[in-house]
């Protein structure tokens, strides 16, 4: 049981990061495309 808790944890911390870090990118990536398409409106 203690192994299988500690795989799951690494697993979660894992899942977090990737989820975090592909969270962070995605909105990395939109803000310049948010950005063109509120200067695109606003013209």
């Amino acid at each position: 049981m203690r192994v299988r808790c500690f795989c799951s944890r690494i697993a979660c911390v894992i899942g977090s990061f990737i989820i975090g870090y592909i969270a962070y990118y995605s909105f990395r990536i939109q803000t310049p495309l948010f950005k063109r398409l509120f200067g695109l409106k606003l013209r």
